[in-house]
């Protein structure tokens, strides 16, 4: 009965990865971008070959100071001659067991900087991780920004053909030119052809976003997402952000541990001069009764002569460690001033967008219904309404741009600092 039970529950086991992978690429995703944002660090293939690739480097750190394998050395001594001259029987039987001991200090070199390399590719682990999260919010702000303005041409397109029929029933009553309806009908063909660019690019940037999570280009995405609320003006400190990262920005983390590697093997080369050693000790089988067997011992020691080698050695470490120390202050002045430039163009983005939201658009939409009712009750000509419609479109483009424009840039700081906002 056991069998018949065993071989069942490692059926569903083994088919469970399977069914969950179907419900992942079937099932909409993408109501908030944390969604998406946790489905990346457990999809990715990407972000899990860069988790490998540490865990590799922390087990080669593991086993840095260890010794040398010991070498077994059998020697076969006073072999005699045979009768035809050929090699006999040997008279001496040596088994001698040898090990090298590295110099003071060399062991622990080589481990600290085994472990300031896995350090680094634990950075550089961090640094992917925090690309791909940057190009997931990049691009589910974009998927907004094109639903947005999907939205928004359909609203100017329901007013192209209001304002099409009014030309239509103007000529046809003889009150306006037929140049009105034309007009009119030309600039909603040229809104449904932007319709068409913008359907398009959002199945584009969805294919984006899932290959970011590791599903089907076409899997479903919800089909109107949301922006992430924007931060306050107090959480845009720069000196407190600033502090994030110099203390959390994986760039930093990679460059501090490629420096602490640098000195480590600047330590390491200046311990080139204490020689290494390696000690072995034998036992002796001698096949003459009248001699007795013995043991023997022994001692190798390198001799660092090599004066002029040793000396390239240390002058490519030192100059090792000043470019880590050089690298290390130019990506604490690139990451100052990429800080700097994104939380600027952020306040101007939402200084932007203030304006167009609460000022320009409602007096541009106002200008709008105006100009669309002159035209209807004749005091007010075609072109009004289509100058209107124009202004209308700018500054809702203005508006997701800059909408756009904000989520792009707190991604960018994300990033900076290493972590959420």
């Amino acid at each position: 009965m056991r069998r018949p039970l065993i071989a069942i529950f490692l059926l569903l086991t083994s088919s469970m990865p399977v069914w969950a992978e179907t419900i992942s690429s079937t099932q909409p995703v993408g109501a908030s971008v944390e969604e998406l944002l946790n489905l990346a660090r457990r999809m990715n293939p990407e972000l899990a070959a860069s988790a490998a690739e540490t865990d590799a480097a922390k087990a080669r750190a593991e086993g840095a100071d260890a010794f040398p394998d010991p070498k077994l050395q059998i020697t076969l001594d006073e072999i005699s001659k045979n009768n035809a001259g050929l090699p006999g029987r040997a008279a001496v039987y040596k088994y001698t067991l040898q090990q090298e001991i590295p110099g003071w200090g060399k062991r622990e070199a080589k481990r600290e900087i085994a472990e300031a390399e896995s350090r680094e590719v634990a950075g550089q682990q961090e640094d992917r991780t925090a690309e791909i999260l940057m190009k997931i919010k990049t691009a589910y702000a974009d998927y907004h920004r094109v639903h947005l303005t999907m939205d928004q041409t359909n609203d100017l397109i329901q007013v192209m053909r209001a304002l099409v029929e009014f030309a239509r029933f103007r000529y046809a009553q003889g009150m306006g030119l037929q140049l009105e309806a034309t007009s009119a009908e030309a600039e909603r063909g040229a809104l449904s052809s932007e319709l068409v660019r913008l359907e398009k690019e959002r199945h584009r940037i969805r294919a984006r976003l899932n290959a970011l999570v590791n599903r089907p280009p076409d899997a479903p995405l919800v089909e109107h997402p949301h922006m992430r609320p924007m931060p306050s003006d107090a959480a845009l400190n720069y000196e407190t952000l600033l502090e994030r990262v110099l203390a959390a920005n994986p760039g930093m983390h990679m460059t501090q541990a490629r420096l602490e590697a640098a000195q480590g093997e600047s330590q390491l080369v200046a311990k080139d001069w204490l020689p290494d050693m390696e000690v072995g000790f034998g036992l002796v089988n001698r096949r003459n009764e009248e001699m007795r067997d013995g043991f023997e011992a022994m001692i190798n020691v390198n001799l660092p002569l090599q004066i002029e080698w040793r000396k390239a050695r240390e002058h490519e470490a030192s100059a090792k460690k000043q470019a880590a120390h050089e690298r290390l202050a130019s990506v604490r002045l690139q990451l100052e001033a990429g800080l700097r430039e994104a939380i600027l163009s952020l306040e101007e983005a939402r200084q932007v967008e203030q304006t167009s939201r609460d000022l320009l658009l409602p007096q541009a939409r106002i200008a709008m219904q105006s100009s669309l009712k002159g035209y209807e009750t004749g005091s007010a000509e075609a072109v009004t309404v289509l100058d209107a419609v124009q202004r209308v479109k700018k500054f809702q483009i203005d508006l997701v741009k800059a909408q756009f424009e904000q989520q792009v840039r707190l991604a960018e700081i994300e990033r900076l600092i290493g972590g959420e906002l």
